[in-house]
């Protein structure tokens, strides 16, 4: 029997008003409703683009046309909170019927909102199924412009301050939203980050799907990355955020990825750098320094001749509301995946990390 999903807002919307839906525009894989013509098509064009980049860059190849096109429904205002919900009916023959809903101001939603959104729909028409939770959300989390990922950082920061971290173990096997969903997001994005710079897009997607396939966690994790258990993960990640979540070399177990995975870590990483030679990366010997020189570009803000930065100066700039905590989404259980038996019960200390003054930081 089929079964609706709905995948949750990644940012909740504000209580404000929003304009009807006044304009269509429609594409290839996409049907667009926006409160005008002229930002009904530039949504339309740039859905396709973002389709199509992001299934090379996560899957090496694009995507086959959807057999039916994803209606998306769009309300722009300059001080709308940003948010977007995408919801598809799996099938024994993989997944259909996208749907899509987005809000925010024009800025956000073309540089975040719509990038996140269409992750999900590229993503899940390759896995034919629903995602684990914190890998759907962590990695489209990964392609937002530079400030909503600095913003999941902080926050990150703050709940393993405050005993919200969420177990590597427990994490791991969610297949449903969380009453406290916020962390998810955050420890998602760091997480996934975390793994894509160790050996890009491709490797994740390589990891993540094994699991759907049935292997368990640990030996996924094993075989990928060279960690010889979640746990052994998560004190590696922690001891990464500690230090700032810059460069991940100190932190490699599996090292040398091949060249086309050093150009995707480099394609996607906020922070921190990494020298080649022979398409090897060369790993740190010490801890990353927090003065060294860090990577900036990535897909979602790339430099000024890219074609990610073009959209985005080609909407005017303007001020956005700060985004608010969730108030509802809407959980649904998904289906066995065959997702790893749970490991050893781990735990997050109530302080998180080690947080010092060394790094300059002073969290509420």
């Amino acid at each position: 029997m089929e079964a609706r999903f709905l995948r949750s807002l990644f940012v909740v919307a504000t209580l404000l008003a929003v304009p009807a839906f006044g304009a269509g525009y429609r594409t290839q894989n996409f049907i667009v409703q926006a409160s005008t013509p002229q930002f009904a098509k530039q949504v339309g064009d740039a859905a396709e683009q973002f389709r199509s980049q992001l299934a090379i860059d996560w899957l090496g190849s694009e995507l086959p046309p959807w057999p039916a096109p994803c209606p998306i429904r769009v309300q722009d205002a300059p001080h709308l909170g940003a948010g977007g919900a995408t919801e598809y009916t799996p099938t024994r023959r993989g997944v259909r019927d996208f749907r899509m809903s987005i809000q925010g101001s024009q800025v956000r939603i073309m540089d975040s909102v719509l990038p996140h959104e269409v992750t999900h729909t590229v993503l899940a028409t390759h896995f034919g199924q629903p995602l684990p939770r914190w890998a759907d959300e962590g990695a489209s989390t990964t392609v937002e412009h530079h400030s909503e990922r600095q913003r999941h950082e902080e926050m990150l920061r703050e709940f393993l301050s405050n005993n919200r971290g969420i177990p590597m173990n427990r994490m791991f096997m969610m297949r449903e939203y969380p009453s406290d969903i916020l962390p998810l997001y955050a420890q998602g994005f760091s997480v996934s980050r975390f793994l894509i710079e160790q050996g890009g897009r491709r490797k994740f997607v390589d990891f993540v799907g094994e699991t759907l396939q049935g292997s368990q966690w640990t030996h996924a994790v094993r075989r990928h990355y060279g960690y010889e258990s979640l746990s052994e993960l998560q004190d590696t990640w922690l001891a990464w955020v500690a230090s700032g979540s810059g460069p991940v070399d100190a932190y490699v177990k599996n090292r040398g990825p091949a060249a086309a995975d050093v150009a995707q870590v480099a394609a996607v990483a906020p922070t921190g750098d990494m020298s080649q030679s022979n398409g090897v990366t060369q790993i740190a010997a010490a801890t990353p320094s927090p003065q060294r020189q860090g990577i900036q570009a990535t897909l979602a803000s790339a430099d000024a001749s890219g074609w990610y930065m073009r959209r985005r100066q080609e909407v005017a700039a303007g001020e956005v509301a700060e985004p608010e905590p969730p108030q509802s989404f809407n959980k649904k259980s998904i289906r066995d995946h065959g997702l790893a038996r749970p490991q050893p019960m781990q735990t997050i200390a109530p302080q998180g990390v080690p947080w010092g003054p060394e790094q300059g930081t002073v969290w509420r």
